[in-house]
């Protein structure tokens, strides 16, 4: 149970946005792929908000603002990747690749990563 005056943080995966899946270069991050959401989760996030409007519009908690981050989740190789995405929820269960098969190949065992935005806000108790 929330005090009045408390603060509640609401922080979720951002379906709104793509997440990236990344190549680690000596000079940072190259995107290789997009990865979307899955078509099973969007009413998931689509539930989560229609909450969160109904506690606002019922005078329960005053909105903060909304606000985004990027999160990176790495892998050691593209195979690592993959596997995740084949068991992961949330997402699709392949990439679209931006970079053409024989470049997956030659890159296939350097680090990866997925970066992710988490949309977050923050709501205070009336």
């Amino acid at each position: 149970m929330l005090r009045p005056g408390g603060t509640l943080v609401d922080a979720r995966p951002d379906s709104r946005v793509l997440a990236y899946a990344e190549q680690l270069t000596p000079k940072g991050h190259r995107r290789v792929g997009v990865i979307r959401t899955s078509a099973r989760e969007l009413p998931n996030d689509q539930a989560s908000d229609r909450a969160i409007a109904t506690v606002v519009r019922e005078g329960l908690f005053k909105r903060g603002g909304t606000h985004r981050f990027w999160h990176r989740v790495p892998f050691d190789d593209l195979g690592a990747l993959r596997q995740y995405l084949s068991e992961h929820l949330r997402f699709e269960k392949r990439a679209r690749w931006t970079v053409d098969r024989r470049e997956r190949e030659r890159i296939r065992n350097e680090a990866f990563s997925i970066r992710r935005a988490v949309r977050w806000e923050m709501l205070s108790r009336r």
